[in-house]
């Protein structure tokens, strides 16, 4: 089947127009400007004006470290393994920056693909800690909850707050592997572009006490 064409350059592959921005209502068409760049997510999730501020809302303070509890490379850890185990190559490609820009190990990194078992195993690179929140991801993606036991250890390294802020982050972050995936969202053109950098280090801030 040849591919379609549409008017909008940036679009090939998605299912439905990005959101045009001149014609957005304006707090609308303000979130969505958030960077200085084009992000195709934002411009699909804008269809739904009344849900895509709250959601914003929501991802907007996993950046900020006045705001999430858990620790900003324990967010991206979660946040690449969902990708990752969901082929949400769109997600992945986006947050991958956040963990170059604060050092994630690039054998994290390289491993965040590691089965199951092998974590669970005592396998890779992973610490103690790492390794309890990946078996919380693993068993929410396949399952959709989690074994009693899982959450009773994972609880003698996080607080109960890290707990229940883990388990929001995993169903944002399915959520825009669902939406990406499920709609075709194009890859940003450039994914990189040269402000990415400076944009990251105003917009994600570092882990701040509580």
């Amino acid at each position: 089947m040849a591919p379609k064409q549409y008017d909008d350059p940036f679009r090939h592959t998605c299912l439905v127009p990005y959101v045009d921005l001149d014609t957005a209502p304006p707090n609308i068409a303000k979130m969505i400007r958030v960077h200085d760049f084009r992000r195709n997510i934002f411009l699909t999730l804008a269809h739904s004006p009344g849900l895509f501020p709250t959601f914003m809302g929501t991802i907007g303070g996993c950046f900020r470290g006045e705001v999430r509890t858990v620790p900003l490379l324990d967010w991206q850890l979660i946040v690449l393994r969902v990708a990752t185990k969901l082929g949400a190559k769109y997600v992945y490609d986006v947050n991958l920056p956040v963990c170059e820009l604060y050092n994630m190990e690039q054998a994290k990194i390289d491993n965040m693909g590691a089965s199951a078992e092998s974590v669970i195993a005592g396998e890779g690179p992973w610490t103690k800690r790492d390794r309890l929140i990946l078996r919380v991801v693993d068993e929410q993606l396949a399952t959709f909850t989690n074994k009693e036991e899982t959450i009773e250890e994972a609880l003698t390294v996080l607080s109960n707050a890290e707990m229940v802020e883990s388990l929001i982050i995993i169903g944002t972050y399915c959520t825009l592997a669902r939406i990406t995936r499920g709609l075709k969202v194009d890859d940003d053109q450039p994914i990189r572009p040269p402000q990415l950098m400076d944009a990251l280090r105003a917009s994600v801030t570092p882990d701040q006490k509580k």
